[in-house]
C-alpha cells in the first residue's frame, strides 16, 4: 500500500514538473513591451496612433491596475504597471487589465489566444474605460473573438522567444471619455519571460523516486 501511494506521490509531483516544462507558454509568462501603440479610429479610415513602451509588461495570471490619470501631459505623478504613461489628445492614459490575463489556446507551434476580456485604459481622470469586447479586426486584418488577443512568436512562445500580439476593441457606447463607440487597436512585440521550476521541485521528485526504490527493495527481502 505504501508502495503504492509513493508511486501515486511521484507521478503528480513529476506530472507537474512535466506539465510546467512542456508548456509552451508558461502560466506566469510575462510579455516584455519592446515596442508598441494603439490606435483609434476617430475618423473613418483614419487611425490616430499612439506609440506605447513598456513598464512591468503584461503579466500573465494576475490582473495589473494603474492609477493617476491626469488630463495634461504624463508629469511622474501616475502609477503605472502594464506600460509607461502615454499623452492622447494631450491627456495622460495607461493601459491596465480589472482581471487576470491568462492563456485560451496554444499550439505548441507559436501561436497562442490570451484571454484579454478584462484590459482597459484609465484616461483623464477616468479611472476605467472597458476594452475588453466589440472586436473587428487587428492592424493586420486578421479577426479576434471579443476579449482575445492574438499572439505569434518566432518558435513556440516559450521563455526568451520573441512574440508579437495584436488586439482589438471598441470604446463602449455612452463612455465619459466621449470617444464611445471608437474602434482601438493595440499591437506590441518584445520578449517572453517565465520563471523556471524551481530546482526543489525536481529534487522533491527525485526524492520520491529514491524512496519508491527503496520500497521496492524491502519488499524484495
Amino acid at each position: 500500500m505504501k508502495k503504492t501511494l509513493l508511486a501515486i506521490a511521484v507521478c503528480g509531483a513529476m506530472g507537474v514538473v512535466s506539465q510546467s516544462a512542456s508548456a509552451a507558454m508558461a502560466a506566469n509568462s510575462t510579455l516584455n513591451i519592446d515596442s508598441g501603440s494603439f490606435g483609434m479610429e476617430v475618423a473613418p479610415n483614419f487611425w490616430l496612433t499612439t506609440p506605447v513602451s513598456g513598464n512591468n509588461g503584461i503579466v500573465l495570471g494576475t490582473a495589473q491596475a494603474a492609477t493617476g490619470s491626469h488630463s495634461g501631459a504624463p508629469n511622474g505623478s501616475e502609477s503605472p504597471n502594464i506600460d509607461m504613461p502615454w499623452s492622447f489628445f494631450g491627456n495622460t492614459g495607461m493601459h491596465q487589465s480589472t482581471a487576470p490575463t491568462g492563456v485560451l489556446t496554444d499550439n505548441g507551434a507559436g501561436n497562442v489566444t490570451l484571454d484579454f476580456s478584462g484590459w482597459d485604459v484609465t484616461w483623464n481622470g477616468i479611472a476605467s474605460i472597458p476594452m475588453g469586447s466589440g472586436a473587428h479586426t487587428t492592424s493586420s486584418g486578421a479577426a479576434n473573438p471579443n476579449g482575445v488577443a492574438l499572439v505569434t512568436c518566432g518558435v513556440d512562445c516559450g521563455d526568451g522567444d520573441t512574440y508579437s500580439l495584436e488586439y482589438s476593441a471598441t470604446v463602449p457606447l455612452g463612455d465619459p471619455s466621449g470617444f464611445g463607440g471608437v474602434k482601438y487597436r493595440f499591437d506590441a512585440t518584445g520578449t517572453i519571460s517565465a520563471v523556471p521550476v524551481p530546482a526543489a521541485v525536481w529534487l522533491f521528485g527525485s526524492g520520491l523516486l529514491g524512496l519508491v526504490g527503496v520500497a521496492r527493495r524491502k519488499t524484495k527481502v
